[in-house]
């Protein structure tokens, strides 16, 4: 089935990926959690960098940040036939908070992170509509440690260089911050809220060769303007055989899972003069982060819209891009698939929902 996201960029289609975490906050007492800076253009930038437990012994962190604009944009959508159709609004940069056009919704991130008394006199979340750079600030004047707290948002996957080795990097972009009722890890029956939908294109699964209860998945994702290696775990059997039954290379598939973290924890030995070899845990790092695919929907496959030459032109074209830039200058910034757990989250507090 052919995916309905528009072509921009290197001209196919992005897999989008999306996120939804409820847990307690965390990290907004170190200096890392927010900062205003400046960019090469001397333009205002702000970032946020903070953590949200999502169960005991796991913390997951969020990042935000975002600069001043030339323009920000308004939306509205209507139905006319049974088709909804959207209409855009382009307004300047220093008018974005005077534009108040009915039922246009900015295009930014939705922030509730302040209380106060609605009509009724209940105490609710003051929703504020912003930009990344308002919303940076609304977060980083407001969000105390220990408060509870949804986020949603979208994957972003990107690569580095480091001391000749290609490392590989996910972070978790939020278009939604809210404060919600209590979280209690206590409470019988707890479920996290650490959950992931994302579009895909299949490259392979293998069997782990060290943890043989494990299945690798090796995927590429598109970006806007990016072409990234990605790796997926799958710990149900009876899923793993079904992907490697059902799926071919450059195939692409919409799958859903768990966020999970494991303790980066390598086993030495140390011996001396005194005995007996002594074994010790060595932390090497911190937690390493994994997506682990529990369903997909195979309805969502889609055989034509990748290839190996159409990934192939892409990869050109991004090399091409990159060298110009180098060169001249440029701007940076009921089967066995399984359950689709999309959607399945609890905001803990539905007025905190938003659309």
């Amino acid at each position: 089935m052919a995916t309905d996201n528009k072509k921009k960029g290197l001209e196919i289609p992005q897999t989008k990926g999306t996120f939804q975490l409820q847990g307690i906050t965390t990290g907004t007492a170190k200096d890392s959690f927010y900062k205003e800076t400046l960019t090469k253009t001397q333009k205002p930038f702000r970032m946020i960098n903070f953590g949200l437990q999502t169960d005991k012994e796991t913390s997951i962190y969020v990042n935000l940040n975002g600069g001043e604009q030339d323009e920000v944009y308004f939306s509205k959508t209507k139905t006319i036939d049974n088709k909804k159709t959207t209409e855009i609004e382009k307004v300047a940069w220093q008018d974005r908070f005077k534009f108040n056009k009915e039922e246009f919704k900015l295009i930014g991130v939705n922030v509730g992170v302040t209380k106060k008394l609605d009509a009724k006199n209940n105490t609710v979340n003051d929703k504020k509509n912003l930009t990344p750079y308002d919303a940076c600030k609304e977060i980083g004047d407001n969000l105390k440690d220990d408060q509870s707290v949804f986020i949603r948002g979208n994957i972003e996957y990107s690569h580095f260089d480091s001391n000749g080795n290609t490392k590989h990097s996910v972070k978790f972009i939020p278009s939604q911050v809210s404060l919600c009722k209590d979280v209690n890890f206590e409470v019988e029956g707890f479920e996290p809220t650490a959950l992931f939908t994302q579009t895909i294109v299949f490259n392979r699964i293998e069997q782990d060769q060290e943890d043989k209860t494990r299945f690798k998945v090796a995927a590429k994702i598109i970006g806007y303007n990016s072409v990234e290696d990605a790796e997926f775990i799958i710990i149900n059997k009876d899923l793993a055989t079904q992907f490697k039954k059902g799926l071919k290379p450059y195939w692409s598939i919409t799958v859903s899972g768990i966020i999970n973290m494991l303790k980066n924890v390598e086993e030495v030995t140390t011996t001396d003069a005194w005995g007996e070899p002594n074994k010790m845990n060595k932390n090497n790092a911190p937690m390493i982060r994994e997506l682990i695919i529990v369903g997909a929907d195979p309805s969502s496959i889609d055989k034509e819209t990748y290839s190996e030459s159409i990934i192939d032109v892409a990869v050109a074209k991004i090399s091409a891009n990159k060298k110009a830039e180098k060169d001249f200058g440029g701007s940076n910034v009921s089967d066995n698939w399984g359950s689709n757990i999309t959607g399945s989250a609890s905001t803990a507090d539905s007025d905190d929902a938003w659309d």
